[in-house]
């Protein structure tokens, strides 16, 4: 069978239990979907799935990808442009920035593409299911900023190292992370003198990207 027929067979199986949706299934959607992206003539268009389902099935990522040292370098924007004071929306900025509703963008793509049902990614209740459980497998696995410069993204690398900062600081992981019952995100900031850590709720976004 392929990738596509496993997903077919999938959401029958949804759709004949009520389109109720266990956990664990979320780790097969982020493997099939993945497969179904690797022999694409473009997979660049698909970054960002290819970002989750590596970050899905590590205990942390530490090797850079483009999606990985976008979300670095835009949140060191945000946070050099809330330095003092804070906007009430950086929490809403952040979330956008780590790039979940762009995953839905994607998958909804991906599916119709190969003309599957897409109601999972279309129904915002549906996909707020799945973006919180596909958050609770990214739970505890941080994205780790690399120590070297030496590879293929040396240059965005650099670009973030040379950002202007209100302050000396770098990010040194992002984790996603559980407070009462409700996913949060949270950075390690390095800096000259001492280690930060900034924590703020996670939104699952209603609208896609």
């Amino acid at each position: 069978m392929t990738a596509k027929d496993h997903v077919k067979e999938w959401l029958d199986s949804i759709s004949k239990r009520g389109g109720y949706i266990e956990k664990q299934e979320i780790i097969f959607l982020m493997v099939q979907a993945r497969h179904l992206i690797e022999n694409h003539p473009n997979i660049s268009k698909y970054r960002t799935i290819e970002f989750y389902s590596n970050w899905v099935v590590h205990t942390q990522l530490d090797r850079p990808s483009e999606v990985s040292l976008s979300i670095f370098r835009d949140i060191t924007k945000i946070l050099s442009a809330n330095w003092n004071p804070t906007d009430p929306e950086m929490g809403n900025q952040i979330s956008k920035v780590i790039g979940l509703s762009t995953l839905r963008t994607e998958l909804v793509s991906l599916f119709q593409e190969n003309n599957l049902n897409v109601e999972l990614f279309s129904i915002y209740e549906n996909w707020k299911n799945i973006a919180v459980f596909l958050i609770y497998f990214l739970q505890n696995k941080p994205l780790v900023f690399p120590k070297t410069t030496k590879n293929k993204f040396k240059l965005l690398i650099e670009e973030i190292m040379n950002l202007k900062k209100p302050a000396d600081f770098w990010i040194k992981n992002l984790s996603i992370i559980g407070i009462d019952n409700r996913p949060h995100w949270c950075f390690e900031l390095g800096g000259e003198k001492n280690t930060t850590k900034i924590i703020g709720e996670l939104f699952i976004e209603k609208d896609p990207a």
